[in-house]
């Protein structure tokens, strides 16, 4: 059977498959015309970019979208992370958003309608996803482009993770430091460092649409010494986000149990129903690891609650919050510990 007899929707899945992880796309979509029609709105409702090179070409291009993009992710190896990757991301949904506002335009023209603002298009780009797997450096200069460039996307679930494997615990150091822990299977080195995690907060706080986060391989910008962080000891982990369902954070250093603590009493979060905290830790990793009851005692000690306040944001720490042990040490503070949930 030739290409021509398949059905269509038989030959958009054999594309689906075939682009999915594909890390050089145009050399499908230019089969033929058909592959090029039915390809790009496959690609462009899932933007994949797993180099620099191709996030900077998708960037500069200046052709409409097939279509409104439904997730974003950018895969990048260990070490590959360019100190202008946030630039490139913002150029990126930039893009995007000209794309979105044409087709907005066109169709408000050809229901002969006055444009509004509605219909040039919104000041952010909606997504059901938008995953990042990549590094943050220190001494990058351009760390204010991360707000720049996720407060332009408004997702339902976002992810941000370290390249490595999972099995591999790394997290972000402070300043210029190099700091090598070994662990299980592996060392740690930089991933996440505690002034991307600062702009990273920033950003969240414009996304009104977000219901699921995910960050692993952290440095938060806090701590209890106050040594790193223009926050307050008792600030909310994060900001108030009233659609917030679910919160995940592995392999995490400097995070105040009180931050947990503070965050979960804002009424803003009352739709928050699960805050997983694997494998976090209060200051560094040769500590002991936050349990579910340093973040009951956080919630009994915060000052601006009342007594009856306190007592029933205990309860809703037991009921919303599960702190694990994944990742094995070969030496640290709560190393005899069995895997599995920290009360």
């Amino acid at each position: 059977m030739s290409l021509a007899q398949v059905p269509i929707e038989l030959l958009q899945e054999i594309l689906t498959y075939a682009l999915e992880g594909n890390s050089s796309p145009a050399n499908v979509l230019s089969v033929n015309r058909q592959f090029l029609n039915l390809g790009r709105p496959l690609l462009h409702a899932h933007l994949c970019f797993r180099s620099i090179n191709q996030l900077i070409r998708f960037a500069r291009g200046t052709e409409a979208l097939a279509c409104s993009p439904r997730s974003l992710s950018i895969t990048l190896a260990g070490g590959m992370a360019d100190f202008e990757v946030f630039n490139h991301l913002a150029a990126a949904l930039q893009r995007c958003k000209r794309s979105m506002r044409a087709r907005n335009k066109q169709q408000s023209q050809s229901l002969e309608e006055t444009p509004s603002e509605q219909t040039e298009g919104p000041v952010q780009v909606p997504l059901d996803m938008l995953s990042l797997r990549l590094h943050s450096h220190t001494n990058n200069p351009y760390l204010g482009y991360i707000y720049e460039a996720l407060s332009l996307a408004n997702p339902k679930t976002f992810i941000w993770m370290g390249p490595d494997p999972e099995h591999h615990f790394s997290t972000a150091v402070r300043r210029l430091l190099r700091v090598q822990a070994r662990h299980a299977h592996t060392g740690w080195v930089q991933q996440i460092v505690p002034s991307a995690t600062y702009h990273l907060i920033r950003a969240l706080s414009t996304w009104t649409a977000i219901e699921h986060i995910t960050l692993t391989n952290l440095s938060f910008p806090s701590d209890e010494l106050g040594v790193n962080t223009p926050f307050s000891r008792d600030a909310p982990l994060l900001p108030a986000l009233p659609s917030l369902r679910t919160l995940y954070v592995g392999q995490a250093t400097l995070m105040p149990p009180s931050a947990v603590a503070s965050m979960l009493a804002l009424p803003e979060h009352a739709a928050l129903l699960s805050v997983r905290l694997v494998d976090t830790y209060r200051h560094s990793i040769w500590g002991p690891r936050i349990r579910r009851r340093d973040i009951e005692q956080a919630a009994v000690a915060l000052a601006h609650l009342s007594e009856d306040a306190r007592a029933q944001l205990v309860e809703r720490v037991r009921l919303v919050v599960s702190c694990e042990k994944k990742t094995e040490r070969i030496m640290g503070g709560d190393n005899g510990d069995a895997r599995g949930v920290l009360d």
